[in-house]
C-alpha cells in the first residue's frame, strides 16, 4: 500500500510539473550568455529590448529579421523602466543629468536608426510604458507614480493635474505597473502584489507574494516571478506564473531546475513571452499558452 502511495504522489508532481512546463513551448534564446535582464516587447511585436543586471546598458534584438543583438547606449541607470515610443522606432530612458540628484531624472527617446536623442516632455520618470500605442489610450495622459515622500501610489491627468491618491490603506509602495485599459495597477508592498482600480470605486484585492513584471495585453492578468534565496543576495530559484486580474487565480508558467525565470514581458498579441534566465543571464522567448 506505502508503495501504492509513493507512485501516486510521484505521478501527481509529475504531472503538476508538465502542466507548468506545457504553459510555455518553443523557448529559445535570444542572447548570448551574460548580464543581460528586463525585456520589453516593441509595440510592434518586433523587437526586444533589454538591459544589463546593473542597468547601466540598453541592448535591443530583432526577433523577426536577424536576432542580432544592437548595443544601443550606456549610462548609470538607463536600463531601469526604459520602454518604447510608440511607432518602436526609439527607446524611451531615463538620465540624470551631470551634478543632478535621481530625483531630478530627465526622460529622453533615442533613435535606433538615427541614434539622435531628444527630451520627451510631459512625461513622469515613473511611466516611460504610456508611450506604448494603445486602443485604451486617452487624449489625456494618465500618470501612475509612487509619491516619493510619502511612498503612496498616486495617479493624474495631464502634466499639471490634480492628483488623488490610490493607495488609501497606507504602506510603503513600489514597481507599480499599470494595465493597458489603464483601469487597474497593480503595486507591491513588502513581499505581496496588491491590484487596485485606479479611481479608487474597488476595494484592492490581494494577488500573492511575488513581484509582477507584465500585464497581458488585453488587461485580463498578469505575468510575476517568485524568487528564492539562500543567502539573501543572490537568486537561487524563480519560476513565472500567471495570475488573473478577475480571479487572483494563479498559474504556473514554468518549473525548471536548470533555469532560474525571472522579468518577463508578453508580446503585442499575447503570444510570446519574453523572459530573463538568471543562472545563464540570458534572454529568452517563447510561445505563451494559457489556454491549455
Amino acid at each position: 500500500m506505502k508503495t501504492i502511495y509513493v507512485i501516486l504522489i510521484c505521478a501527481i508532481f509529475f504531472a503538476i510539473k508538465i502542466e507548468a512546463q506545457s504553459k510555455l513551448s518553443n523557448i529559445t534564446p535570444v542572447s548570448p550568455e551574460g548580464e543581460f535582464s528586463t525585456p520589453i516587447w516593441s509595440p510592434d511585436g518586433e523587437k526586444i529590448v533589454f538591459t544589463d543586471h546593473h542597468n547601466d546598458a540598453l541592448f535591443v534584438v530583432d526577433v523577426i529579421k536577424s536576432n542580432t543583438i544592437q548595443k544601443v547606449k550606456s549610462a548609470q541607470g538607463i536600463g531601469y523602466l526604459a520602454n518604447w515610443s510608440a511607432d518602436s522606432n526609439s527607446i524611451i530612458f531615463r538620465e540624470k543629468p551631470k551634478e543632478a540628484l535621481f530625483s531630478e531624472l530627465v526622460v529622453k527617446s533615442i533613435n535606433l536608426s538615427t541614434k539622435k536623442e531628444k527630451i520627451v516632455q510631459g512625461v513622469h520618470p515613473d511611466n516611460t510604458n504610456i508611450l506604448r500605442k494603445s486602443k485604451f489610450q486617452k487624449e489625456k495622459i494618465l500618470t501612475v507614480y509612487i509619491n516619493l515622500e510619502t511612498l503612496q501610489l498616486e495617479a493624474k491627468y495631464g502634466t499639471h493635474g490634480k492628483p488623488w491618491v490610490i493607495t488609501k490603506e497606507g504602506g510603503q509602495y513600489y514597481h507599480p505597473i499599470v494595465a493597458p485599459n489603464q483601469k487597474y495597477v497593480v503595486v507591491h508592498e513588502g513581499p505581496g502584489m496588491y491590484l487596485y482600480a485606479i479611481d479608487g470605486k474597488e476595494k484592492r484585492k490581494y494577488l500573492g507574494n511575488g513581484l509582477a513584471s507584465a500585464w497581458l495585453p488585453d488587461s485580463s492578468g498578469v505575468v510575476t516571478f517568485e524568487d528564492k534565496s539562500n543567502d539573501g543576495h543572490s537568486i537561487t530559484a524563480s519560476d513565472l506564473f500567471y495570475i488573473s486580474a478577475k480571479t487572483a487565480q494563479k498559474v504556473q508558467l514554468t518549473n525548471s531546475k536548470d533555469s532560474i525565470e525571472t522579468w518577463a514581458d508578453v508580446s503585442p498579441n499575447g503570444k510570446k513571452i519574453a523572459f530573463t534566465d538568471e543562472k545563464s543571464g540570458r534572454i529568452f522567448i517563447a510561445d505563451l499558452n494559457l489556454q491549455n
